[in-house]
């Protein structure tokens, strides 16, 4: 037995030392630059030592520098196809290999350790996913995403959460999984909570499922997280979301103040109008449109929110009608009806909506509501208006 002991002994021993030579060998390609033949070396190592931890790490090293060799003949020579296609997904599952053998395993000198590895594997992951997206390989794409984001992780990087949200766009918009797409966007705000887009997704999600209590929730991290100049604009348009939803006039009319102490664009005046004609704010909605089209009178957005303030201004006034005849009160309603104010309010909403149409005449939401009141002020509906309805609703 004891001899049988020490034999078995003398094979781990003389295992290992083989090993650390073909090992050694592809250590030796790579110093000498020589991945191609390196990669020879370690294949060969594998396929003889596959629980070794020191052979799979430095696969890894191994891969990673046919990748890179890969990469810079992409860089000289866009028409360049790479030799080693699978070298990322290769270098990236023998460093987890490694670790999962052996959690402590040391790289050689001048080589990656297996957790730096997988780090510097994100970048090239989301590149791959970048690539794919744009070919329309969706699931290839995602792939990579996902990948990406897990080796970001690694490394804290608030990459992660761009690269989860480029995974839920995918589940959403090309792959039509919603709840995949709201389990990565929940993850990009998980890796970083500052991330507005993911929040900004994840509340219009919510708003779907009529969640309004997680609705809330995004909309309280919005309201403190750090905005930047691409996305301050949604994270406005976000908070004026939910306070119309919820009813908050004060804190609506806040939010605009504040959106338009940012930015006084057009594009920002029409989403701060939009949201208070809708909350019936009719006369903020009115003076903010007056000061705009003083600067800029040709404005499409401009003229075409004007029509629409006087457009809800007209329904509020039909609704309260309605109420009337519902409650019996006949004549109340009928002098409603016959009001100046209703005709002065329909007359208005019709001249914005066709300054609105002269100036863009493909907008299919004003053409409709042009067209509605053409009709009820008794005017001749062009042909060339109900074709362009029509066509818009054909698509």
């Amino acid at each position: 037995m004891k001899k049988l002991t020490l034999l078995l002994v003398a094979l781990m021993v003389g295992s290992t030392i083989f090993a650390q030579t073909c090992i050694d060998d592809a250590w030796q390609c790579l110093k000498q630059n020589q991945a191609p033949k390196a990669k020879k070396f370690i294949e060969n190592c594998v396929e003889a030592y596959p629980d070794n931890a020191q052979v799979w790490l430095m696969r890894g090293n191994v891969y990673i520098n046919l990748l890179n060799s890969d990469q810079k003949k992409m860089q000289a020579d866009p028409n360049y196809v790479p030799r080693y296609p699978d070298a990322l997904s290769i270098a990236n599952e023998s460093f987890v290999k490694a670790l999962k053998l052996d959690a402590t395993v040391k790289p050689k000198t001048g080589m990656l350790g297996a957790l730096d590895g997988q780090k510097l594997c994100a970048q090239p992951f989301y590149d791959e996913g970048v690539r794919y997206l744009s070919q329309g390989k969706y699931q290839q794409a995602l792939d990579n995403f996902v990948q990406s984001a897990k080796n970001f992780e690694i490394s804290k990087s608030p990459n992660a959460s761009l690269a989860y949200f480029q995974a839920g766009i995918i589940y959403r918009d090309q792959l039509k999984d919603v709840e995949n797409a709201k389990a990565m966007f929940l993850k990009s705000v998980n890796t970083n909570p500052n991330f507005t887009y993911g929040l900004i997704e994840l509340y219009y999600m919510y708003l779907d499922d009529k969640d309004t209590a997680n609705c809330g929730k995004m909309a309280e991290k919005l309201s403190v997280a750090k905005k930047d100049a691409n996305t301050i604009a949604s994270v406005y348009e976000t908070l004026m979301s939910y306070y119309s939803m919820t009813g908050e006039e004060e804190k609506l009319m806040a939010i605009c103040d504040s959106a338009l102490a940012v930015s006084s664009s057009d594009t920002m005046v029409a989403v701060c109008t939009n949201y208070l004609s809708n909350f019936k704010s009719f006369q903020k909605a009115e003076e903010l449109l007056t000061k705009a089209l003083a600067t800029n009178p040709n404005s499409f957005k401009l003229n075409e929110q004007m029509g629409y303030m006087f457009y809800e201004r007209m329904h509020a006034i039909e609704d309260k009608i309605a109420e009337l005849k519902k409650e019996k009160k006949w004549d109340e309603a009928i002098a409603m009806n016959n009001s100046p104010e209703l005709k002065e309010m329909t007359q208005k909403a019709h001249e914005w909506c066709q300054k609105a149409y002269d100036i863009f005449s493909d907008n299919l939401d004003n053409n409709k509501h042009l067209r509605e009141l053409k009709v009820k002020l008794g005017l001749e509906v062009p042909q060339e208006l109900n074709d362009k309805i029509n066509a818009r609703l054909q698509h």
